[in-house]
């Protein structure tokens, strides 16, 4: 009781500090802005973030605990050793601020901004990062006009309570009080007519243009933080910038190859999808095992698992609809299993598999304890299935609630607690790189891959998370069957006959869902991951794909990794960029005639030799070096060669 009637005071503090400092709310239309020259650039608030100046003598993690303890939980990002950009909930920044500069330790608290055109511009033309953004802290640059006196120069510094910081070749540096209003205050300096220009330092991150990164136009993989996580709204969330999978900056590598084919046992994946065509889906007679047609793999009723799952790892990319899947240039190939199966019609689904040429085999799907038998027949066919060279992939399960205490940790299940080489037992981490609340804690994980953070709360069903739910974006089942709209009755998870995505977002808005989760979205994007580094080099064998991706995992959320894992997150969160550069090798561009055209050639090695480019441009993106022999001719071309 006592914390909880501290939190209200708090609260009620905040307010009144915040009402203090700023007064009155500005006008919601006022448009914000900050001058270039004689140009006003308009600027907005970014929700749910602000940036924190410390002073230099307060320790980087002091200084967290102290921010925390204050405003909640929330999540840092440093641009150097004294500011950092702070990530807290939409309605919570201006109280946070004022809290923040009722302490000592804080130069400046303020919000952080983007330039409003950027914004506007990104969105009419799908440029799915998020633009760059800035903040202001405790200083404004100056440059005074050349006939402005020093008298007078006094006179505006007193006015303005500016206090000299320093002095450069061509501009001055003024520290401002960290309770004035610092874009207001250096516009009005500007407006004196005393200065060439004047404006808040801005604190924004350079960006290096490498070409390093493909991001597809598909409108709904902003919101795919998977794959691209930069601290963007998606589903009333934000999360921690970078906990994704560097998709974008693998597929400067490669978007994948038709020759690997995922074999996805689940309930069925929709024929002819528009995001997922039958040219991209490897459709074979007896297929099914499950109830239906033996020959149609497709799902029955609203069973959009399989179909989730498919969109993954290789819904298209870049066709300006949908979804992007990780490895979009592979093939799928569906296998249908439902809820009736028994343990024989599994095995059967996965020694199909086997003998129609998958090369990796994703399971989203877990089997009754009972039958966990080492001698099954489900587990004679992961183990054919591995030695004849077939990556075989599962998800862990979703039985933990690690919200609730210790004791409900879960633990793996069936068949994915069989710890086979060339076999992937694969967890959940969240969009703050953290364990998913539902993901287990347990020896038997190797790996995992962001999903949705918790699953609501609802005392009538389970214990959960408020204001958590499912929020993985992939493909639906077409027109009104499938998760678009909700048709469950439960009194979970949503309201039904609801839409997401809605109708105002496209004419095929149906076709997709932003309501998948579980470690049964982690376990495809593991199988995703794993036929990018099959597509570089598909001569791997199942154990060596298991050993990139344990070895190139990011060790993130805190836990402890002894021996390099642990058990809440295996060998860490899986990492696309780094498991495909790893796995890279010699690229051979000889005896080639470049004309009138822009080619890409990417590797960690590139031999080049005998050459020709005209009128054109060859991009060379290299790892470890680059060797030109021979002949190379460059007429009225260009040759841009970069190291990744």
């Amino acid at each position: 009781m006592k914390d909880y009637h501290n939190r209200i005071i708090t609260l009620v503090s905040c307010i009144l500090l915040s009402m203090t400092l700023y007064g009155a709310s500005p006008d919601e239309n006022e448009q914000l802005f900050y001058y270039t020259f004689n140009n006003k650039v308009p600027i907005e608030a970014v929700p749910g973030r602000f940036m924190l100046k410390k002073q230099q003598n307060i320790e980087m993690g002091e200084f967290e605990n102290l921010v925390k303890d204050r405003v909640g939980e929330v999540q840092f990002d440093w641009f150097n050793s004294d500011i950092c950009t702070v990530f807290a909930c939409d309605t919570f920044v201006d109280d946070a601020i004022a809290l923040m500069l009722a302490e000592d330790a804080i130069v400046s608290a303020r919000p952080v901004y983007m330039i409003t055109s950027d914004k506007e511009y990104f969105h009419k033309h799908h440029i799915l990062q998020e633009p760059l953004t800035l903040g202001f802290v405790d200083l404004v640059v100056l440059k005074y006009k050349d006939n402005v006196d020093e008298s007078v120069r006094d006179e505006i510094q007193k006015k303005f309570g500016l206090k000299k910081y320093t002095l450069k070749k061509n501009y001055e540096l003024f520290a401002v009080s960290k309770t004035d209003d610092i874009l207001s205050l250096s516009n009005r300096l500007y407006e004196t007519g005393y200065f060439e220009f004047a404006y808040p330092e801005l604190i924004t991150r350079v960006t290096l243009c490498d070409n390093n990164a493909v991001f597809p136009n598909d409108p709904y993989f902003q919101y795919q933080v998977t794959l691209h996580n930069t601290g963007q709204a998606f589903n009333g969330h934000t999360g921690t910038p970078n906990a994704d999978i560097d998709a974008p900056e693998a597929w400067a590598l490669t978007m994948g190859s038709e020759d690997i084919v995922i074999a996805v046992i689940d309930l069925g994946v929709t024929s002819n999808h528009p995001d997922l065509p039958n040219t991209r889906q490897l459709r074979l007679n007896g297929s099914n095992f499950g109830a239906g047609d033996p020959d149609d793999p497709s799902p029955l009723g609203n069973d959009n698992h399989g179909n989730a799952c498919a969109g993954v790892i290789a819904a298209t990319s870049n066709n300006g609809k949908g979804v992007a899947g990780i490895a979009p240039l592979c093939k799928i190939m569906p296998i249908r299993i439902d809820y009736s199966s028994s343990p024989e019609d599994i095995a059967d689904a996965i020694d199909f598999a086997v003998e129609n040429g998958a090369n990796i085999i994703s399971n989203s799907w877990i089997y009754p304890s009972e039958s966990n038998d080492v001698n099954s027949a489900i587990i004679r066919a992961i183990e054919n299935a591995i030695e004849n060279n077939v990556l075989v992939i599962f998800a862990a399960g979703n039985n933990a609630n690690h919200s609730l205490g210790e004791e409900y940790k879960g633990f793996v299940e069936y068949p994915a607690n069989r710890n086979l080489s060339g076999m992937l037992t694969v967890g959940a981490s969240d969009r703050y790189d953290y364990q998913a609340d539902y993901s287990p804690t347990d020896s038997c994980i190797d790996i995992v891959a962001p999903s949705h953070r918790a699953y609501p709360f609802n005392p009538d069903y389970y214990n959960g998370i408020i204001g958590e739910n499912l929020d993985m974006w992939t493909i639906d089942i077409p027109g009104d069957s499938g998760c678009n709209k909700w048709h469950s009755d439960q009194g979970d998870y949503f309201s039904v006959n609801s839409y997401l995505p809605f109708s105002e977002t496209g004419t095929e808005f149906k076709d997709y869902t932003g309501r998948f989760g579980g470690t049964s979205h982690s376990c495809p994007v593991v199988a995703g991951v794993a036929a990018l580094v099959l597509s570089v080099n598909p001569n791997l064998t199942p154990q060596t794909v298991c050993n990139v991706l344990t070895n190139t995992a990011e060790k993130v959320g805190g836990y402890a990794y002894n021996n390099g894992r642990c058990d809440e997150m295996g060998y860490g969160r899986v990492n696309a960029k780094d498991a495909v550069w790893m796995v890279c090798d010699t690229t051979f561009y000889d005896n080639q005639v470049l004309y009138n055209n822009v080619q890409p050639v990417t590797g960690c090695d590139i031999y080049m030799k005998d050459d020709y480019i005209y009128d054109a441009t060859l991009r060379v993106r290299y790892r470890n070096r680059v060797t030109i022999e021979g002949e190379f001719y460059i007429d009225n071309g260009t040759l841009d060669i970069r190291h990744y």
